[in-house]
């Protein structure tokens, strides 16, 4: 499962230059959440503002990596998960008075995932599917002309920091 969502993931990468030729540079990022024992998320921004009005808003689609394990009646398990979202985030940085690379945001979006679960207690539950609501708010900094770090919390990582690459 892994090496597929990777492949997928690589796949997807190596065309968003195409999807977003004519849009301001899309960026690829990859953080850190401090939930579920650690996650690990991986993801690409794109400019849609053209699609709202001029209005600054970016979609990003990622992918998150936990695997926390779990104790129950003497047993321990794992449940390993892997989740792919989009969400779309606002950009408040027009409407504060901030220095102009600090960008506040907030979005929300859907994810899908799977997880698998190793160990004795697990028994016909071993591939359960999760979907849901996904939620993001936070704050990029622009540290270089193709470096943004950032801070956010959402709803798979809790807090979460990264560092963003533009193309």
């Amino acid at each position: 499962m892994k090496k597929i969502t990777i492949a997928a993931l690589l796949s997807v990468l190596a065309v968003t230059p195409a999807w977003a030729a004519d849009k301001s540079a899309p960026s690829i990022g990859a953080g850190y959440g401090f939930d579920y024992d650690g996650v690990i998320s991986i993801y690409g921004d794109f400019d849609i503002s053209d699609m709202a009005n001029n209005a600054p808003i970016k979609a990003r689609f990622g992918l998150d990596f936990f695997s926390p394990n779990y104790s129950y009646g003497g047993s321990n398990y794992t449940m390993s998960t892997t989740r792919f979202y989009g969400a779309a985030y606002y950009d408040f940085s027009k409407h504060m008075t901030l220095d102009k690379r600090v960008h506040p945001f907030a979005g929300l979006g859907l994810y899908m995932g799977t997880s698998s679960c190793s160990g004795s207690v697990c028994g016909n539950v071993s591939s359960p599917t999760n979907n849901g609501l996904y939620f993001i708010a936070g704050v990029q900094f622009e540290a270089a002309p193709k470096i943004a770090l950032e801070a956010n919390i959402n709803e798979t990582g809790g807090l979460t920091v990264g560092a963003n690459f533009k193309f």
